[in-house]
């Protein structure tokens, strides 16, 4: 019987590749889930996974759209700041 840490690393990458799988269909039909999309955000967010948001990068332009009214340096600050 394998380590219950083995079978938590099996159970996460069930857990990752089952969110892919179902946000590429879900790009492929065009229909969303906001409660999967959601999921896997926290997963992402709970293992602390991060990305840099650069200008020119989906990440950095969907920061860019976000209301804030600080300039531009304090902007690029709250996001390299955020986990």
């Amino acid at each position: 019987m394998a380590g219950k840490r083995e079978q938590l690393e099996k159970l996460q990458t069930l857990l990752c590749d089952t969110y892919k799988d179902s946000i590429e269909e879900m790009r492929d039909t065009g229909e969303y889930n906001a409660a999967l999309l959601n999921g896997a955000r926290q997963l992402l967010k709970d293992n602390d996974v991060v990305s840099v948001s650069e200008s020119g990068t989906p990440l950095g332009d969907l920061a860019e759209m976000l209301p804030f009214d600080e300039d531009d340096q304090t902007k690029e600050g709250l996001r390299q700041a955020s986990p």
